[in-house]
């Protein structure tokens, strides 16, 4: 019997290609969309529904379409909200892979039958020690294992990325001979249900208390520089739109949402070798991966998803890793995602936590 599997189309090139290959080899395929915003233009649109609906049609596939709109606001909206408002940088990528396409979907295809859910992400799956493991994608450039860091452990048996193995220009190549699309659609780059990067304005109109967060910007020696509206304006790292004039460019460096202080100072205040990740998430046992003695290890970690990888000395706690870069990085920002990797393999990934600056 053929192993039944579910693709989660999105209207794009990359899911596209993934049901056609996935049906190519054999497997016995459907398509499902979710549908996040159907009354706007924002993701998983009305256009991206007719171009899944279309590639379906066209492969002789059964498409199927979720409204998951209630259950996106409350587990990524809100969590997108509430981190701005508490200072943090959120990455609502990687909540939506663990709680909606890898959370909700997966269990509505399980439900209905289905063996395997796949995705156009590009990232590979290996065993290793009876362990499922996220590894990088052939194409280094376009890998999107980073973001696939929190999905929860026991679901990654029963997901196929069968992108891992091509390159973006291979896939482009091949989509564009069979036919796979219909319009050219630009790749979203950005929060996908955030127009035109305007986050504040966005957590004005989805927060009733967003006018409770304006405070001081202070210079990180104690000097009161200036006011400004809300700290959900703000992020580490941001020069531009300060309105302080100082004799060397000033940077966000700390975000205080105890009292919505913002801490701003020179550039060479943004780099940091010691910093906290919490709220892991690991694809091997953790207390087999550190010593039982030292419980440190020497890894790689990203800091988010265009970082380089930094070697570091990782040493874990009772439910957080405390985490030293042999060189120190930029801009590492609370509410980041952090995501650990023997080699090219995640090993697993938490949150990056708020930090004393003078640390």
């Amino acid at each position: 019997m053929k192993k039944k599997i579910a693709v989660g189309l999105s209207g794009g090139i990359d899911s596209s290609f993934a049901a056609y290959i996935l049906q190519k080899k054999g497997y016995e395929v459907a398509g499902f969309t979710l549908k996040f915003y159907p009354e706007d233009n924002r993701c998983c649109d009305l256009d991206s529904l007719y171009q899944a609906k279309r590639l379906c049609h066209k492969l002789g596939l059964p498409h199927f379409v979720f409204d998951v709109k209630d259950i996106f606001d409350k587990q990524i909206v809100d969590y997108f909200v509430d981190s701005y408002l508490k200072g943090l940088t959120p990455n609502p990528c990687s909540y939506c892979n663990r709680n909606i396409k890898f959370g909700h979907l997966f269990q509505k295809i399980k439900s209905l039958g289905f063996d395997f859910l796949s995705t156009g992400h590009y990232a590979r799956i290996i065993k290793h020690a009876g362990n499922y493991l996220l590894r990088q994608a052939k194409d280094k450039f376009k890998s999107q294992e980073y973001f696939l860091a929190l999905i929860k452990p026991p679901v990654l048996e029963h997901l196929v990325f069968p992108l891992g193995n091509y390159t973006k220009d291979e896939v482009e190549k091949i989509a564009k001979k069979e036919g796979l699309m219909f319009k050219e659609r630009k790749e979203s780059q950005d929060i996908c249900f955030v127009k035109e990067k305007l986050y504040a304005k966005f957590i004005e109109k989805n927060s009733e208390c967003a006018d409770k967060f304006s405070g001081e910007i202070k210079h990180i020696n104690g000097e009161t520089l200036s006011r400004h509206k809300g700290i959900y304006y703000f992020t580490y790292g941001k020069r531009h739109g300060l309105g302080i004039s100082w004799k060397e460019p000033l940077y966000v460096i700390g975000i205080n949402d105890s009292d919505n202080t913002v801490i701003v100072g020179e550039k060479n205040h943004l780099y940091r070798k010691n910093f906290t990740v919490s709220s892991l998430n690991w694809f091997i046992d953790a207390g087999k991966l550190f010593s039982k003695t030292k419980k440190q290890k020497n890894l790689r970690v990203k800091i988010r998803y265009n970082s380089q990888f930094y070697k570091c000395r990782a040493a874990l706690g009772r439910d957080n890793v405390r985490v030293e870069l042999f060189d120190a990085a930029y801009a590492v920002t609370p509410g980041q995602i952090a995501v650990f990797y023997d080699k090219d393999i995640v090993l697993g990934g938490g949150v990056i936590e708020k930090y004393n600056l003078k640390d």
